[in-house]
């Protein structure tokens, strides 16, 4: 089971909630894989030797030394550690070759196995077209839970600083208005009730399992180019 734990606090997740959780992680038949996504991989996952300007935080240990030091693990023939196998890693944010060789470069040299982490290879292998190509990506921002309205965003505090990816995401329910001279806008961070105004452009597409428009592709380029 693959957990995606930036979100909002992979600290957290690392230092307060796996510890709380271990006992029940460790009676699993499986094993549970945290999955970081924001940041710079090498560092996220090896952590940070020299820090300058601030006081050293856990996350500057690195993913898999804080994860080695809840779970513990066993020592390979080769005189590697390796993770119990409860618990692991997987990253796929950013990854191309030359960071796959200096993250594990860097594991080699604080002792650890290459099989504790599963890499992903993507966009930035190949292509190189990703949906931040395009300023786009799809995430939940409001959900209902016992009956009360729940606003969910993602923040992660991994993914910070001038160099960032700005994955910050919208909050809550969204209306999108239009001007007069054709601008699109949008505020988040809206009830039910309030995204239910006859000025909000968005409209249901998919819900309760059932779809309400069903437009093909050739409709749909229209709409966005008229002269298609």
């Amino acid at each position: 089971m693959s957990i995606v734990s930036d979100t909002w606090d992979l600290e957290r997740v690392l230092t307060e909630y796996l510890p709380a959780l271990k006992e029940k992680l460790l009676l699993r038949d499986g094993k549970v894989v945290i999955r970081p996504d924001s940041g710079n991989p090498a560092d996220i996952i090896c952590g940070v030797e020299n820090v300058t300007g601030r006081e050293r935080v856990p996350m500057d240990d690195g993913c898999i030394d804080l994860l080695w030091n809840i779970f513990g693990g066993t020592v390979n023939s080769k005189g590697y550690k390796v993770l119990d196998p409860h618990i692991g890693l997987i990253y796929g944010d950013a990854i191309t070759h030359n960071r796959l060789n200096e993250i594990c470069g860097r594991l080699e040299r604080k002792g650890y196995a290459a099989n504790n982490i599963i890499f992903g290879f993507g966009s930035y292998t190949y292509q190189y077209v990703t949906r931040d190509t395009f300023g786009f990506a799809l995430k939940v921002t409001h959900g209902v839970v016992d009956g009360k309205e729940v606003f969910m965003y993602k923040d992660p505090k991994t993914d910070k600083g001038a160099n960032s990816a700005n994955k910050k995401s919208q909050k809550g329910m969204c209306i999108v208005t239009q001007d007069s001279s054709g601008r699109l806008s949008y505020t988040d961070q809206h009830t039910i009730t309030e995204a239910g105004c006859p000025e909000n452009l968005l409209r249901p597409v998919f819900k309760d399992g059932k779809l309400l428009v069903d437009e093909d592709f050739d409709t749909i380029r229209r709409r966005l180019h008229p002269d298609f």
